[in-house]
């Protein structure tokens, strides 16, 4: 008897395994393969990278091969599996979305050295250095340091921080407090919009 309820229940498995293997499900206990670190794109020179960024700490920084790279850590390894990057570009136009976990999320978007920027970060760090062109910065809280130079290379900088302080040395401009904001014009053919809702704005050399 015990033998013919075995051979029902191997009947009864099989036929379940061939089932889900039918409807192309996987195994339940198949893990999802996390994503790649790296995600590499080609892109020239002189073109639009627009970036829609979730919280995190960035650095947005000069590629030495000229192409679109983005590279990304987590402190806990465990954590890469939140971590949802979509990058899509053409020749001149670039988009970018990120997504990660709540705490140390770190992203190094490297991108042609002469770009133009345009950002919105929803929270955290972003560094912009060595970048030549356009820039169109925003973000609800953090800190936002750009290296801006001496500002030749800028015909109109506008900066707003509804909370905060605003520190732009080699530009001679300070403020802090609460709707805060300043406009500068330069020599320049560039232009630079910096909006934050609260934290810091910093205009550094480099």
């Amino acid at each position: 008897m015990a033998s013919r309820r075995q051979r029902r229940l191997s009947l009864v498995t099989g036929l379940v395994a061939l089932a889900v293997s039918a409807c192309g499900a996987p195994p339940p206990t198949q893990d999802r393969e996390p994503p790649p670190a790296v995600v590499e794109r080609a892109f020239s020179p002189g073109g639009r990278v627009n970036m829609h960024l979730g919280a995190g700490k960035y650095t947005i920084e000069p590629s030495a091969d000229g192409q679109l790279r983005l590279s990304w850590t987590t402190r806990d390894p465990g954590d890469r599996h939140k971590v949802r990057v979509d990058v899509q570009a053409t020749a001149t136009e670039a988009t970018v979305r990120t997504e990660g976990p709540s705490n140390n999320f770190e992203v190094v978007v490297a991108v042609p050295g002469q770009s133009n920027l345009w950002v919105r970060l929803t929270a955290g760090d972003l560094t912009i250095r060595g970048i030549e062109g356009h820039k169109d910065l925003s973000g609800w809280a953090g800190e936002f340091k750009v290296a801006v130079g001496d500002g030749a290379a800028y015909r109109h900088v506008s900066t707003s921080v509804l909370a905060g302080e605003i520190a732009a040395p080699t530009l001679k401009r300070t403020t802090g407090g609460v709707f805060r904001s300043f406009e500068w014009d330069g020599p320049g053919k560039y232009d630079l919009r910096v909006r934050l809702t609260a934290g810091e704005i910093q205009l550094r050399d480099n």
